[in-house]
């Protein structure tokens, strides 16, 4: 991707947000202006891991109360 500098003049309450989520993703502020550019202008979504759980099947069918559940424990 070729990239372009450019100078632009932000809100400093809107620049230190900038500032402290870079930090709290472990990136750079190029990167917080950017992403957060693509996402408006392109429709880009934030990338997120999923995470998926595996199930396993406990044998038992139908419903169980809260006092069978207490008593397996």
């Amino acid at each position: 991707m070729q990239t372009a500098r450019t100078t632009i003049e932000l809100d400093k309450e809107l620049l230190k947000r900038a500032k402290q989520k870079a930090i709290k993703e472990d990136k750079n502020l190029k990167q917080v202006i950017s992403e957060a550019l693509r996402r408006d202008l392109l429709g880009e979504k934030q990338s997120k891991r999923k995470v998926k759980f595996k199930t396993f099947p406990l044998g038992v069918k139908g419903t169980l109360r809260r006092e069978e559940i207490y008593d397996w424990l």
